[in-house]
């Protein structure tokens, strides 16, 4: 520790140690009331946290001004802690939990802006910026990603407002909330934490599934996803939030070492998660899971600890899999289940990438501008569809510079799995990128959750040990 700062200084949660060219300003005492963040999360608070928001889906659909208030609250209070406290550690939650809840306001109709969740992570990423002075000279690339992403707003014919704000604000979102990451470290108790704002919507989006399921008469078909067990929700939006809190968990465990209720507890939220979001039938969300779980094993298997508790995971999983879940699912479904998900039909994406490339072949300078390839494929397929594929539509709307966009996000993707990091937060960070890029390849950037997980992954990570040291 700096023999000139004062002793009761706390560990930090910025990049105050790195040589990234980061203000030395940011050495801050932390504030007293803050402390609690020090300290590991206990399994009654766990258990606590998410009992509370079990019910709150049931609670705030049939009254919207109450998801509302709730929406807005949580703003509040996001603001609040960044106006107030001296380091980030409460902000990054509150960025957590608008992520998962996002999918509450949106289905209960709470928010007048439809990408509210982006708007405003954007906004708490712009003050914690400026308020911890979050910048390091060597992280550019969110920069250059925004000024790519600004010409195909003025290459469209005209100003569309409402396409604008729809393709656009998820990237952005994304580079921003990247940008302030990047100046943030955190430890065990800061990724708990963290954890946990994303596990406690995602279980009242669960308990809402199985609420519909035990209250309706459900008739599951193997052709289509099931909007009516999702409260008529959009299904392919639901999977993604019980598939991020499925992610969540799985990469909890392996934060529990001592504790073995909290690692059972993970376990059992892991398989709820991924359960009720197989009865959506809605692909995605399963194999966003399962893909960005299957490349974060690729770098955890390398830490020989990581792999034993591992090993210990895959067989419960494996035995509440195949003698609980799987069967559960077969006779609740009659069956359906194991049609729609053998089955890899595309639904037509692969029609609309097809369109994508056609246009990025005929303008492939500057592109359409931003929001205009859905009427060129009302022209080429007679249907006014809007983008499900975010690589596609940087190229077909901002062509050359489209290309460029799309080697930031790779080049920076690919970083992260050669940087030499604690294995642990090595293979969340890349978990975490991996859901992202598997999400943008069926949804575009439709939810905040991209931008997070995309943004959250270029934190640094603090071992214990090292932040024993700080």
């Amino acid at each position: 520790m700096n023999k000139h700062l004062p002793s009761k200084t706390l560990k930090l949660r910025r990049r105050s140690a790195r040589p990234s060219g980061i203000s030395p300003g940011l050495q801050m005492r932390t504030r007293g009331k803050e402390s609690f963040t020090e300290k590991e999360l206990t399994y009654s608070q766990v258990i606590r946290f998410l009992l509370w928001h079990a019910p709150l889906m049931l609670i705030l659909r049939p009254v919207p001004v109450l998801a509302t208030i709730h929406s807005v609250l949580v703003f509040l209070i996001g603001v609040h802690f960044v106006l107030r406290d001296e380091t980030p550690n409460r902000s990054i939650l509150v960025l957590a939990y608008i992520t998962s809840s996002e999918i509450m306001w949106r289905g209960t109709e709470a928010v007048l802006v439809w990408e509210y969740g982006k708007y405003i992570s954007l906004l708490l990423c712009i003050l914690m910026v400026f308020k911890y002075r979050l910048i390091s000279k060597g992280m550019v690339w969110p920069v250059f990603f925004i000024l790519i992403l600004m010409p195909g707003i003025f290459i469209a014919p005209w100003f569309d407002r409402d396409a604008v704000s729809y393709d656009l604000s998820g990237p952005i979102t994304l580079a921003v909330v990247s940008f302030a990451f990047h100046g943030i470290e955190l430890k065990k108790t800061d990724l708990q934490r963290l954890f946990l704002m994303i596990l406690g919507p995602s279980v009242s989006m669960a308990v809402l599934i199985v609420f519909m399921l035990l209250t309706n008469d459900i008739t599951f078909y193997n052709t289509d996803v099931n909007e009516l067990i999702t409260g008529h929700i959009g299904a392919n939006q639901v999977t993604a939030t019980l598939s991020l809190g499925a992610t969540a968990a799985f990469f909890y465990i392996f934060l529990s070492r001592e504790d073995h209720r909290m690692r059972n507890l993970m376990v059992v939220l892991f398989a709820v998660f991924m359960t009720t979001s197989v009865l959506t039938f809605s692909r995605a969300g399963l194999w966003n899971a399962v893909g960005a779980i299957a490349v974060s094993l690729f770098f955890l298997v390398r830490d020989r600890t990581l792999l034993l508790r591992l090993q210990g995971v895959v067989l419960v999983v494996g035995v509440i899999g195949y003698f609980v879940v799987y069967p559960v699912l077969i006779d609740v479904t009659k069956g359906a289940v194991l049609a729609r998900f053998s089955d890899f039909d595309s639904t037509g994406r692969d029609k609309l990438i097809i369109e994508d490339l056609k246009t990025f072949e005929e303008h492939w300078v500057t592109g359409v501008g931003v929001g205009q390839t859905r009427y060129y494929r009302d022209n080429y397929l007679d249907q006014f569809k809007s983008n499900h594929t975010e690589y596609t539509r940087l190229l077909a709307e901002h062509g050359v510079l489209g290309i460029l966009a799309l080697l930031f996000l790779f080049g920076v993707a690919a970083s992260r799995a050669f940087t030499q990091q604690d294995p642990i937060w090595k293979g969340i960070s890349v978990g975490f990128t991996a859901w992202a890029l598997f999400y943008m390849i069926h949804s575009a950037t439709r939810m905040v959750s991209v931008a997070f997980t995309f943004g959250v992954a270029a934190a640094r990570y603090l071992p214990d040990q090292e932040a024993e040291d700080a």
